[in-house]
């Protein structure tokens, strides 16, 4: 670990022990204290903001992620954050859009696809659902949950 406390990496890294032990508070003051350091680390916000979901401040999970997103596009876990983050905040098609870019960037990330199934079948998208679950298996062949979910779907002949 970086030792130098001036370096945002060395708050980055910190917060990540904390958030570890579950001291998500202390973990959001040193991704914050990252972030003033460098106000570009997409993965200080994105991290910040995973932090702020577990102690159920799902706006400012959103505001981070959001923040993660502006600065690096590409960051496939920002936008899948921020997916869960609308999810958490009620906001389903926010939520699905932000889980079709992450899927964009990473086409084989296979947590994203399962959200977006899950989510799907709590919007009665049943269809959309069962396409999403067959990806996750594609991707993670011994994925238990996305292949119950799926069966469940299968059983009660939803098409």
């Amino acid at each position: 670990m970086i030792k130098d406390k001036k370096n945002a990496l060395y708050w980055s890294e910190l917060g990540m022990k904390y958030f570890k032990t579950g001291d998500y508070l202390k973990a959001i003051e040193c991704f914050e204290r990252a972030v003033k350091i460098n106000p570009l680390s997409s993965v200080s916000w994105s991290n910040m903001g995973v932090a702020y979901e577990k102690i159920e401040n799902f706006d400012k999970e959103r505001e981070c992620c959001k923040k993660a997103v502006s600065i690096d596009p590409l960051d496939n876990w920002a936008w899948y954050n921020l997916g869960v983050a609308y999810e958490k905040l009620g906001k389903s098609q926010d939520s699905i859009l932000s889980y079709e870019e992450a899927i964009k960037i990473d086409p084989q990330d296979s947590a994203t696809w399962f959200n977006l199934g899950r989510l799907f079948k709590s919007l009665g998208a049943f269809k959309k659902a069962m396409q999403c679950f067959t990806e996750v298996l594609k991707i993670d062949p011994v994925n238990i949950e996305a292949e119950k979910l799926l069966d469940g779907l299968k059983e009660n002949k939803i098409q």
